[in-house]
């Protein structure tokens, strides 16, 4: 965020949460993601990452 603004950046524990959720999304949820689209189906192991991580 720019800091001529930093009224208006995201707060360090929203920061976390982003980091947080971004690794969880590049190591659970990404490899899955092609084959999910190609079959057309629910991604049941990106739920399942999320709900282990109380992130649902």
């Amino acid at each position: 965020m720019s800091p001529d603004f930093p009224t208006y950046a995201p707060s360090e524990e929203h920061e976390l949460l982003r980091a947080t959720v971004r690794e969880l999304a590049d190591a659970k949820i990404a490899p899955h993601a092609a084959e999910v689209d190609e079959e057309s189906r629910f991604p049941q192991e990106a739920l399942d990452a999320l709900v282990q991580n109380e992130l649902h």
